[in-house]
């Protein structure tokens, strides 16, 4: 069996394990299922993220993370938390490491709290022959990205120097036990030759790290129908979605198919994004608003109950573009009820700052499960208050209230409510004075006994791109310049300027384990990207969109597999030229509002809207001085041309309709 494993390890080349965001050694062991679950075979098994969706292994079992209170006749788990003490301790008394990623609201990772890590003889083998650590990955996203293999939790077995030796996700008690017997077994037979293999795994790691293979001509129009016409392919016509079970929300997905269909003005695409936004309703609480997390059926039912507050974020963008897109109420009232969710179960009434998540069930005592999710939200809301809430975590997180803030502007100018913009302004605000610090950069928590993260990619590309909406909602340059100064905080801690491309966190002398691979995630760089373009736009800094284009090009010639919608739609945006919309007149005057609020809630995604009044200076958008004659007049550009002056609000949308039309021309093209 070892022979299977060493040899699993030795033939697994970097290339292949590039091909995944999360680097991991390749001797990876399987358990066997639950009828022979007294053995655990060597197999080489990397758990791999395909397509649109994630495969998630989640046990469909309820119980709380929060472990039992210790006694004689319960002991319980000594959990270490990572850092140095948990690697010297493993490395000094020459024990493997459990590394449990887990997560607040995790289903399976409650239930192994409540079953297989209360077992005796688990809890025995841990703390006596293993240093046992609990990572919450909310808290500490630069792990995850490194250790989390397909859902939550996941168990992994690591070397004393932090590389990993084993994955899998909820074991049962039998299970567990079979495992840990199995690899301590394996490791003092053959310790030498396991260090040995980790020891040329870092240096086939540093090879290919350093390569820097020719990015000429990588970027090619093209890239973007076929990303197009794959996500046609990946649609599901009878449910909506992509793929089949389970079903995930795909925000971006419905962002790249209203956009480029709008664009270029294909029906079937925005079918496919519309069509999705009415069927995922499925995971939409009609009682109390804010979608679960996901469904296990293609039919988007039997969900899981847990509420995310980035789902909540990025359903709510998706809501508000398809209402902008189409004038359709179903899709505003689904905007208000996400609205109305977030305001009265995940905002803190002291600050206006947003909590991380709630849980799917009701659980008493000692986190015991007093009614399953599926149970409880089939109840009316009376019902539902008379048993009381599921538990709000209420820890705040920036990369999640920057995703919100984002939304929440947007969704204030289409849906004509000051209220919300108001509030994501205070949270944009408070974030950025209590946790932006310019050598470290923005902190991924609040201050606490909990340890804390600094300079994030995530954090930092969530709130840049809430600053850029909230400098196009508010037409304040000071949001524009905290933008811009986070962007060269981000290039100063987390862009590699020799090869191109941001690192998920900053580099730094004494990480642990796989923290010690300087990881360039494919979906935050593209994110990246689609920041520092705007960034260009607004600002017309040669600079940005030179770091914008090198990063595209560096990830589009990734060993990883590229997220098909955010990266079809990073390459779109880079092709193509936003439309400009000028507004020219006085600001006190009516009319000029009017015209001004036309153009910020008309549907024609990446558009910038400009303001300009005569009395302090003359209109003029870089080479272009507007004509005016004491009329509030808006005119349509883009890089070539104008339209005709729109002095009326309805005639807007006209105007615009117009541009694209000969935009679309393949003579203009």
């Amino acid at each position: 069996m070892f022979h299977q494993i060493v040899q699993c390890f030795r033939h697994s080349s970097t290339l292949d394990l590039f091909s995944f965001t999360t680097i991991k050694l390749a001797f990876v062991l399987r358990t066997v299922g639950r009828t022979d679950s007294r053995r655990v075979r060597g197999g080489c098994r990397l758990w791999m993220g395909a397509g649109l969706s994630v495969l998630l292994l989640i046990s469909p079992l309820h119980a709380e993370i929060r472990p039992h209170g210790e006694s004689v006749d319960h002991p319980i788990v000594q959990w270490h938390e990572w850092g140095p003490d948990a690697f010297e301790r493993a490395q000094a008394e020459d024990k493997l490491i459990i590394l449990d990623l887990t997560a607040v609201w995790c289903h399976a990772c409650h239930v192994m709290d409540q079953t297989t890590y209360i077992n005796p003889r688990i809890v025995q083998l841990l703390n006596t022959k293993f240093i046992p650590v609990r990572v919450d990955t909310d808290q500490r996203p630069d792990l995850d990205a490194r250790y989390r293999a397909g859902g939550w939790p996941t168990t992994n077995v690591l070397l004393p120097t932090g590389e990993i030796l084993f994955q899998a996700n909820a074991l049962n008690s039998e299970e567990m036990e079979s495992m840990l017997l199995e690899v301590q077994s394996i490791y003092v037979t053959d310790k030498a030759v396991l260090l040995e293999e980790a020891s040329q795994f870092w240096e086939r790691v540093k090879e290919k790290v350093e390569a820097d293979p020719s990015r000429e001509n990588v970027l090619q129009p093209v890239m973007v129908k076929q990303s197009v016409e794959m996500m046609r392919v990946q649609f599901d016509p009878i449910n909506g979605g992509f793929r089949d079970a389970p079903k995930f929300f795909e925000p971006e997905a419905i962002q790249m198919v209203l956009a480029h269909g709008f664009f270029e003005d294909d029906p079937g695409l925005l079918t496919i994004g519309l069509d999705t936004l009415k069927k995922q309703v499925g995971l939409h609480d009609p009682v109390w608003g804010g979608f679960y997390r996901y469904a296990e059926q293609a039919d988007w039912s039997q969900p899981h109950f847990e509420k995310m507050l980035s789902i909540q974020a990025l359903n709510l963008r998706n809501y508000v573009e398809a209402f902008q897109l189409t004038g359709d109420f179903q899709f505003q009232r689904i905007a208000l009820a996400i609205i109305e969710y977030v305001s009265r179960f995940l905002t803190d009434p002291q600050t206006g700052l947003l909590y991380e998540s709630q849980d799917a069930d009701v659980r008493g005592t000692e986190g015991r499960l007093s009614m399953s999710g599926a149970e409880y939200y089939a109840l009316n809301e009376s019902k539902r208050l008379a048993i009381g809430i599921p538990y709000v975590d209420r820890r705040i997180f920036t990369g999640s209230n920057a995703l919100m803030a984002w939304a929440y502007l947007h969704a204030s100018v289409v849906l004509d409510n000051v209220e919300i913009g108001e509030r994501a302004l205070q949270i944009l605000s408070r974030l950025f004075d209590q946790r932006f610090d310019v050598d470290k950069g923005l902190a991924h928590g609040g201050a606490g006994n909990e340890p804390n993260l600094s300079g994030l990619l995530s954090d930092h590309i969530f709130f840049g791109q809430a600053l850029l909406e909230a400098y196009r909602v508010t037409g304040k340059s000071q949001f524009l310049q905290k933008s811009e100064i986070l962007a060269e905080v981000s290039q100063r801690l987390l862009h590699d300027s020799a090869n191109g491309g941001f690192f998920d966190h900053p580099q730094m002398p004494g990480t642990l384990g796989l923290l010690n691979f300087p990881t360039k995630p494919v979906k935050e760089n593209f994110q990246a990207v689609l920041w520092y373009l705007d960034l260009f736009h607004l600002t017309e800094e040669p600079r940005y969109r030179f770091i914008a284009e090198n990063t595209l090009k560096v990830m589009v010639m990734s060993r990883q597999p590229l997220p098909l919608a955010l990266s079809g739609l990073a390459i779109d945006q880079w092709f193509r030229i936003p439309i400009h919309i000028a507004v020219v007149g006085n600001f006190d005057d009516a009319m000029t509002k009017i015209l001004l609020v036309e153009g910020q809630r008309m549907f024609c995604p990446g558009k910038i809207v400009k303001r300009f009044d005569p009395d302090e200076g003359p209109p003029k958008w870089g080479d272009i001085t507007f004509p005016y004659d004491e009329r509030p007049v808006a005119f349509v550009c883009t890089d070539r041309m104008c339209s005709a002056p729109v002095f009326q609000a309805e005639d807007m949308k006209k105007s615009v309709a117009d541009m694209m039309a000969v935009l679309r021309d393949p003579v203009q093209k």
